[in-house]
């Protein structure tokens, strides 16, 4: 049983290595595009704090102020213009250069 998972372990390991565009966390947060034109397709609803990219490089729309943010691969999604995602509540902080709305950690403004 031992042998059969460190074959398992060096085989995984050996697949992460050959294809590094692909990271294991990356295989479960989202799935890659199948072409550019897949990737470069508009969010499926409209984007109020701007847009980003996500782990696949796909576009997706950006974070308002006070929303959750970050996480492993940004799997809760990046911030919009003018904020920054606080790694100590995970929330975006700043003021939204789409709409001027702020946030800090004494609440919104």
């Amino acid at each position: 049983m031992v042998p059969n998972f460190i074959l398992l372990i060096l085989s995984v390991s050996v697949i992460l290595f050959l294809c590094p565009q692909t990271t294991a966390a990356g295989l479960w947060v989202c799935k890659p595009c199948k072409d550019e034109a897949e990737c470069n397709a508009d969010p499926e609803e409209v984007c109020v704090w701007g847009e980003a990219r996500n782990a696949c490089f796909r576009r997706v729309c950006a974070k308002g102020p006070g929303e959750r943010c970050g996480g492993p691969l940004d799997i809760l999604g990046q911030c919009g213009e003018g904020m920054m995602c606080s790694k100590k509540d995970e929330r975006c902080h700043g003021c939204s250069l789409q709409t001027m709305q702020c946030y800090n950690s004494a609440g919104s403004s």
